[in-house]
């Protein structure tokens, strides 16, 4: 088996719902892992009584209190916290808020992020990014627009940003970079933001125009990107820790062993499971490596 330390580029985890940071982290390093992104879930996935801003702050403070959980378990954590795109259609839907009023909402929410994260409290700013699936189309003007408020963050603070897109190839990339080049985040500043739960061939295109990227840990994934694409991304489990939900991509443990499976098959060297794992995320992290 594979001697590389194991990185979980996303993923959530819910002390209300699910088993919570602590034992994921446990868990986690056990099967060799070190380092995990956690990033925050909405108000209503922890039970939150809704009440506007104030639901985003306190989930905040959830959050933070887990990467903290999961720090004392021994692992190294990146803490980020944002405004999901499903945020704009849940809130319209749900409770019947007018769009400009979600728009303000989100743009707070992310001016708070980014506050957090320039005081060192937090380590970036996500999911912030568009709708995966079919919606109004204002909706996504207003995904979009906070998408846009993050990386002028990312710009002017430096903040790490994970991006949930629709998931339309290569397209997506380049669509979204435009966006980026818009906001003016150039130079080494791009490899600070991630285009999340993409495709291999995206996670290719994405690094070729210098931005970062995460990969699910399927095994059928892995296989594909382990013979064909270059140490350029970081795999994620991109668990969601509530046995009520469907969608968890794979357990943090998993996704671990799974790579040193396929690792002692032949199908990935031991020094490309270091940069997968390590020097990609000491690069985009400013990290010790384990």
């Amino acid at each position: 088996m594979s001697r590389a330390p194991i990185a979980d580029g996303h993923g959530h985890t819910n002390p209300v719902r699910g088993v919570g940071a602590a034992r994921i982290a446990r868990r986690f390093k056990e099967a060799g892992g070190w380092f995990q992104a956690l990033v925050a879930l909405s108000p209503w996935h922890y039970a939150l009584e809704f009440r506007g801003y104030d639901s985003y702050v306190e989930l905040i403070d959830i959050h933070i209190r887990e990467c903290k959980a999961a720090e004392d378990e021994g692992l190294k954590v990146a803490c980020i916290a944002g405004f999901h795109p499903a945020d704009v259609d849940h809130l319209i839907d749900r409770y019947h808020m007018k769009p400009v009023e979600v728009l303000k909402l989100g743009l707070r929410v992310v001016d708070y992020v980014a506050k957090l994260c320039s005081e060192g409290v937090l380590d970036g700013i996500g999911e912030v990014g568009r709708q995966h699936y079919k919606t109004m189309p204002e909706r996504v003007v207003i995904a979009n627009l906070i998408l846009e408020r993050a990386l002028e963050h990312a710009r002017d603070n430096g903040c790490v940003v994970h991006m949930h897109l629709e998931n339309a190839g290569t397209d997506t990339v380049d669509l979204t970079s435009m966006a980026v080049d818009r906001v003016g985040v150039g130079g080494e500043m791009r490899s600070r933001i991630f285009f999340h739960h993409v495709k291999p061939v995206m996670a290719a295109r994405a690094y070729e125009l210098g931005y970062s990227s995460t990969i699910p840990g399927l095994a059928r994934i892995l296989e594909y990107a382990f013979t064909r694409l270059d140490p350029v991304y970081i795999v994620e489990s991109d668990y969601i820790d509530d046995p009520a939900r469907p969608g968890a991509v794979v357990y943090p443990w998993e996704m671990a062993s799974t790579q040193q499976r396929l690792a002692s098959k032949g199908l990935a060297s031991e020094e490309y499971l270091y940069r997968i794992n390590v020097d990609n995320v000491v690069k985009v992290y400013g990290i010790e490596p384990p």
